[in-house]
């Protein structure tokens, strides 16, 4: 008898594949509907896609399935005992291998319904151990239905202990236990950790530095989020994106410049006075308009009169105009800011000015305008320059009016008393 099942097993084999090529032939050919016919025939005389149609469709024609379908895997206690029950009711003993297969079945129901917690105690290891022990599995078996479930189950105990952005002693243990219990490796478990708690670090620090300044504060806020979150705070830089440094990075300066603390750039390509200290360094182009002459346009007219009958004379004359147009012209050099002055370097066309020569700067679109005396001076930045130069001169022209600035005073005690991220 096994023997002919084994030889309908092969033919069914051999001729749903054979039905596969002609289906694909007849699709080659253009002929959907027969291709179409052909291919379903197929599907149901293979036996493997012929079983897993019939499974999926009316499974009650399993008896396994209506055994395990019985079972209410929610109280462990009552898991074995209803399936033996319901074997005894069977008028014909399951196979080695349907028991077997009940077996993983029960114990990844069982599994499942266990973890859905993410707590499991010594009576539920028990529980599970027993249906392992009943039916026989192996290590392997156990493993492989271990396996199944753990990230999807991790993923979900990280995500609920991370809810209030922060992960506590208990919580992390908790972790690690369930994830030693389902035999999940350490890396990954830690791989999933990272990416939650990254992820979540990252839109607290978008909403931090979305206000464009960063100050002391923040920061040692941003730190202590760090710790609540259980970050490596030393390879912190390698799970922020280079762009969200930089933009850190940036916020963090244009506090200090508010502040009136500024970073000191040593050895300047320009001449300082004593006591004067080089601040800021960008590149800036020079804009002048101006009038230039580029030809002349003539104008001419002529008279003409009568000298005799039939005899006229034409006298012509002109003059020549000198030509003008107003002509835009551009020296790109750099700008620095000093605790006394701004210089401007751009060869022949360099120039300084000292704060108080300063009388007004104004800032039009991409350019600053700057007024001293007579003469005005127009400097076109890029946007980020922009808005260092605006705020650095504010703070530098407040510090030479008045040495004793008591903001830079307050601010230097709030940075004392805070922590640095970046």
């Amino acid at each position: 008898m096994k023997t002919f099942l084994l030889i309908l097993k092969i033919l069914r084999w051999f001729l749903g594949i054979l039905f596969l090529l002609i289906a694909l032939g007849l699709l080659i050919e253009q002929e959907i509907g027969a291709s179409t016919i052909v291919l379903i025939m197929a599907v149901f005389i293979i036996p493997l896609s012929a079983q897993f149609i019939v499974n999926k469709l009316y499974p009650s024609f399993d008896r396994t399935n209506r055994i395990l379908r019985s079972i209410n895997y929610s109280e462990y206690n009552t898991v074995l005992s209803t399936y033996q029950q319901n074997v005894l009711l069977l008028k014909k003993p399951l196979s080695e291998k349907k028991n077997m297969k009940c077996g993983i079945k029960i114990y990844h129901h069982t599994l499942s319904s266990i973890i859905s917690n993410f707590h499991i105690n010594a009576l539920e290891v028990n529980i599970l151990n027993d249906i392992k022990n009943y039916f026989n599995l192996s290590d392997q078996q156990i493993y492989t239905e271990k396996n199944k479930l753990a990230e999807k189950t991790l993923k979900s105990l990280i995500q609920k202990c991370y809810d209030d952005n922060r992960l506590t002693d208990a919580e992390n243990q908790q972790i690690i236990s369930l994830s030693t219990f389902l035999q999940f490796p350490r890396d990954r478990t830690e791989a999933i950790k990272n990416k939650v708690a990254f992820s979540l670090f990252n839109k607290i620090l978008d909403e931090k530095i979305s206000a464009e300044y960063l100050s002391p504060i923040k920061e040692t806020e941003l730190k202590q989020i760090i710790r609540d979150l259980k970050i490596d705070q030393y390879n912190i830089k390698t799970f922020i994106s280079e762009r969200k440094i930089r933009k850190l990075k940036h916020a963090k300066l244009l506090w200090n410049l508010d502040h009136g603390i500024f970073p000191i750039i040593y050895n300047p390509p320009i001449l300082l006075n004593r006591d004067e200290v080089c601040y800021i360094n960008i590149n800036a182009t020079l804009i002048e308009n101006k009038i230039v002459h580029t030809g002349y346009s003539r104008s001419s007219s002529s008279v003409s009169f009568r000298i005799a009958k039939g005899v006229n004379a034409r006298v012509r004359g002109g003059r020549y105009r000198p030509v003008k147009e107003n002509v835009r012209q551009i020296y790109p050099g750099n700008l620095f800011l000093t605790s006394s002055r701004l210089i401007f370097n751009a060869g022949g066309k360099s120039f300084q000015i000292p704060f108080n020569k300063l009388i007004s700067y104004e800032r039009q679109g991409s350019n600053f305008e700057f007024i001293v005396q007579n003469k005005n001076y127009l400097l076109r930045l890029n946007h980020i320059d922009h808005e260092i130069l605006s705020i650095g001169i504010r703070s530098a022209t407040r510090q030479f009016k008045d040495s004793n600035d008591q903001i830079k005073a307050k601010a230097m005690r709030e940075i004392s008393t805070n922590e640095i991220l970046i």
